[in-house]
C-alpha cells in the first residue's frame, strides 16, 4: 500500500487522492481550517452561523427551532453547546442502535441538563437485528444501515414537527478525505447521503430490492428528498467551526462529559467512539478490508493537528489497529445478533482482503509493507 507522506491514510482508504507531493486530500484539506488569512475565514463563518440562528428564530416554529443528532458523545454535545443560550428550542434526537454502552448512556443523559430536549429512538428490534446481519455477512460492516438512520432520522422529526434548522456534524468529505463538490458543501444533500451515511452508496432503496424488505420499512433509514423544497436548513457544523477532536473534549467535559479510564480497545484515545459497542467491530473489520483502522484515524487528525509526530504515531498504530476483538465483546454481540461463534469467525476470515494481506506459518497474517514508506518497499 501507498501512504500519505504527512499522515498515515493508506491508498486502499475510500475516495482517498495523493497529489503531485504525495499528499492526501484530507491534509490538504486540514491546510485550509489552519491558514490564516489564505485559509478558510473563521470569524467570517461564525457571523454566517449568527445569520443562520437569527433565521432560525424568525420562523416561529411551532415546536423546536433546531433539531441536533446526538450520541452523547463529545462532538455531538459540542453541536448542542453551538445553540445553547440563544433562545432556541432544541431537540436532540439520538438514535440507539441496540448495543449502547453503559458510559454511553451516561454522557447522553447530559445533553437534557444543558437546556435541550432529548428523544431517543430505538428501532423495530427484529428488523434492525437483520440489517445488522445483512452488513455484518454481505457488507463486511454491521453498520451498513445505521450510519445512514443516523443521520436519516433527524431529518425525518425535523420535517414533522416544522423544524427550521437541523445542526449535523462534519462533513466527512472535507474532513477525511472526498469528492471536492461534496467537500465543499455547508449542507446536506440526497448524493451526499448516498456517498458518505451510506456504504458506497448502498442505501435503503438499495437494500430494500436487494433483500425485498419493503421501502416503508426502511421510510425513516433513507434520505428525506422532501426536506430540500421544505425550508428546513440542515448544515453541517464543520462549515461554521474548525472541527477537532481535542477541543470538542475540553468543551463537552464542562458539560460533565466523561472519558473511559483505559483506552477503548482498537484506539489510544479514551474520548472517542465510546458510546456504541457496535462502533468496535465496525474499525475492525475496515482494518481487515482496507488495512487500516480507528487508530489510524485518530493517529492522523493527531498529526495533522500538530500534536503527535508521524514517528510516534506509528508506533501507536503498529500497537492499536491490529488489536483483536475482545471475546467479552464478541460474546454481547453475537448474542445480540443472534450469530454463532463459529460463523462471525467464519465472517471474519472472508472479509480479510486478500489484496492486502499474507499469511505464512512464521507471521500469521501480516500487511506486507505496513507502515512503510515507499522507498522502504523498493517503490522508489
Amino acid at each position: 500500500m501507498r501512504y500519505c507522506r504527512r499522515c498515515l491514510l493508506p491508498s486502499s482508504k475510500l475516495y482517498i487522492a495523493f497529489d503531485a507531493d504525495g499528499i492526501c486530500n484530507a491534509c490538504r484539506a486540514h491546510e485550509t481550517k489552519t491558514a490564516g488569512g489564505e485559509g478558510i475565514d473563521w470569524p467570517a463563518r461564525a457571523r454566517q452561523f449568527e445569520e443562520l440562528i437569527q433565521w432560525t428564530l424568525a420562523r416561529r416554529a411551532p415546536y423546536y427551532d433546531a433539531v441536533v443528532p446526538v450520541s452523547g458523545g463529545k462532538d455531538s454535545i459540542t453541536q448542542v453547546h453551538y445553540l445553547r443560550d440563544r433562545g432556541l428550542r432544541i431537540l436532540a434526537v439520538n438514535v440507539d442502535f441496540g448495543i449502547k454502552t453503559e458510559i454511553g448512556h451516561r454522557n447522553l443523559a447530559r445533553i437534557p441538563e444543558m437546556g435541550a430536549s432529548l428523544v431517543t429512538y430505538r428501532p423495530e428490534l427484529e428488523l434492525h437485528r437483520r440489517l445488522i446481519r445483512l452488513g455484518f455477512e454481505d457488507y463486511g460492516s454491521p453498520e451498513l444501515l445505521c450510519h445512514p438512520l443516523l443521520h436519516a432520522y433527524p431529518l425525518h422529526v425535523a420535517l414533522r414537527f416544522g423544524v427550521p434548522l437541523v445542526l449535523l456534524g462534519e462533513n466527512s468529505a472535507f474532513e477525511y478525505g472526498g469528492e471536492a463538490a461534496l467537500a465543499g458543501a455547508d449542507r446536506i444533500s440526497r448524493k451526499w447521503f448516498q456517498k458518505y451515511a451510506a456504504m458506497a452508496g448502498q442505501d435503503a432503496g438499495v437494500i430494500s430490492a436487494r433483500y425485498e424488505i419493503p421501502m416503508e420499512r426502511l421510510k425513516l433509514y433513507d434520505f428525506p428528498d422532501e426536506i430540500e423544497a421544505s425550508g428546513t436548513r440542515a448544515v453541517f457544523t464543520s462549515h461554521f467551526f474548525h472541527w477537532d477532536s481535542e477541543a470538542h473534549f475540553e468543551i463537552a467535559r464542562r458539560y460533565g462529559f466523561k472519558a473511559l479510564d483505559v483506552p477503548f480497545e482498537g484506539s489510544y484515545r479514551t474520548y472517542v467512539g465510546i458510546d456504541e459497542e457496535i462502533t468496535r467491530l465496525h474499525h475492525y473489520m475496515k482494518f481487515l478490508k482496507f488495512g487500516y483502522g480507528r487508530a489510524t484515524d485518530h493517529a492522523c487528525e493527531d498529526i495533522r493537528s500538530g500534536r503527535l509526530t508521524r514517528q510516534a504515531a506509528k508506533a501507536l498504530v503498529r500497537r492499536h489497529d491490529p488489536e483483536p476483538v475482545s471475546e467479552a465483546f464478541i460474546d454481547r454481540f453475537i448474542a445480540f445478533a443472534g450469530l454463532s461463534r463459529r460463523h462471525f469467525d467464519e465472517v471474519l476470515d472472508r472479509w480479510r482482503n486478500p489484496d492486502i494481506w499474507r499469511h505464512d506459518t512464521a507471521r500469521g497474517w501480516y500487511i506486507p509493507g505496513y507502515l512503510e514508506e515507499e522507498r522502504d518497499q523498493g517503490h522508489v
